[in-house]
């Protein structure tokens, strides 16, 4: 049926199909949330936040410093006034909801929430010490969510000593406003639970997508390929501008090399230093080499207002920077990697090829309950262009041979790792049918 829409009808039962949830049946009852914890008040942890007073729910945001709790009520204040500006709350709203915002240092006072919500770094060892916390604070009944963006759910779930009560909602950057919320189901996760999520993404004015658990779930799974060859284009010559150019031409509302600067340079750096751990990547010298460079020279993005570009007073605006060309020239040399010209055809192939493959993966393995699931995800998540019908559609109006052929070109491109990046899917033909 889907094949026979256009791309805004195609979307509209995309976005429908994502409450369709195999073990969520209609009527079937979550658990009530009338109050909110929140635990880290950095960017993140305050757009949730600023997400749940928008709904009106009573929120308390937990910190281990006042500093880090000031910071946070700023943002929030800052936050709820950008949406007002958009014309999204009203500007009594932004006097008002603040009063139903607590701070703490102690999270005793996250002991009545219904839902509580971890936001601390993305790091294992941090996450794990405070899902001990909550698995002995936490009501009986409360949900215990963690905002990780890619590490293993059960693992988390697991030091709480509660897992049907754990779920991953993973929010995506700048929390406030953009419009996807990943659900991540562990092993353990009650249906009442993955009920609840669905509905508190609804009043929280949010599209949420069920995922299974793995490295990275559904969204940055997909998302890795996209960054790397973008990563490996600008080694071989190609500017970021050139490649950021090429995909907001194509409807993306900002290419991968700015994006990246706006995510934190840092946090691919980290994600990077967990896949290669977890052997999850090939020893290629070329994989995250930029990355490495930028923070070892302090460009973390937007946030040193340097990373791919230099950004200047307003701290938004890339500018080229010609201290990262010469280093990337350097990089390049030391990597014996060939410089060459890139056409704009190349760059959308190369940059969006991987995600159609790792989402007949995806498929496979049952990490998504539905190829537009991965559509949904890409124009919620990223700002795959809507009008294009998101990964999966723009493969299924490209054809199997099609899609198959240019990633056969690319594989051969690439002697020595060309099989392990670009092979095809098995279940890549699935995709079609």
């Amino acid at each position: 049926m889907s094949s026979a829409l256009n791309p805004k009808q195609y979307v509209a039962w995309a976005i429908n199909q994502v409450g369709r949830v195999p073990g969520i049946t209609p009527g079937m009852k979550g658990r009530e949330v009338k109050k909110v914890g929140i635990i880290g008040a950095g960017l993140m942890g305050s757009g949730i936040a600023v997400c749940f007073l928008g709904a009106g729910i009573p929120t308390v945001l937990v910190d281990t410093t006042e500093e880090a709790l000031a910071k946070g009520r700023k943002y929030v204040d800052s936050a709820l006034i950008t949406l007002m500006k958009r014309g999204l709350i009203y500007e009594s709203m932004v006097k008002g909801l603040p009063a139903i915002l607590t701070t703490s240092l102690d999270y005793q006072d996250l002991a009545d929430c219904d839902l509580i919500i971890e936001a601390v770094f993305e790091r294992m060892d941090i996450k794990e010490q405070v899902f001990k916390k909550l698995g002995a604070i936490a009501k009986k009944g409360a949900i215990l969510a963690t905002n990780t963006s890619g590490l293993d759910v059960d693992h988390i779930a697991a030091a709480s000593g509660r897992p049907a009560d754990v779920i991953g909602l993973h929010f995506f950057s700048p929390a406030f406003m953009m419009p996807l919320l990943e659900i991540v189901r562990g092993k353990a996760t009650s249906a009442e639970v993955i009920r609840t999520s669905l509905f508190v993404s609804t009043i929280i004015r949010k599209t949420g997508v069920v995922v299974g658990n793995c490295f990275g779930f559904a969204a940055n799974r997909s998302l890795e390929g996209y960054g790397r060859e973008a990563e490996f284009m600008v080694l071989e010559g190609a500017e970021p501008a050139q490649i950021d150019q090429a995909l907001t031409k194509f409807g993306f509302p900002m290419g991968p090399c700015a994006m990246g600067d706006m995510a934190g340079v840092d946090v691919r750096n980290h994600v990077l230093t967990a896949q290669k751990a977890a052997k999850l990547i090939p020893d290629d010298p070329r994989y995250g080499a930029t990355t490495k460079a930028l923070v070892a020279a302090g460009r973390l993005g937007q946030k040193t207002k340097s990373g791919n570009y230099d950004y200047g007073a307003d701290g938004r605006t890339p500018i080229p920077s010609e201290a990262v060309r010469a280093m990337r020239e350097k990089l390049a040399t030391e990597l014996g990697v060939k410089r060459r010209e890139h056409s704009e055809e190349e760059i959308v192939q190369r940059c969006l090829l991987p995600v159609i493959n790792e989402a007949a993966k995806l498929v496979a393995e049952g990490i998504v309950n539905s190829p537009s699931d991965v559509d949904v995800l890409w124009i919620y998540g990223y700002g795959f262009p809507a009008a294009k019908g998101g990964p999966v559609y723009m493969a299924r109006q490209m054809g199997y041979e099609n899609v198959r052929d240019a990633l056969l070109a690319f594989q051969k491109a690439d002697p020595r790792y060309g099989e392990r990046y670009w092979a095809p899917s098995p279940a890549l033909e699935q995709l079609f049918k």
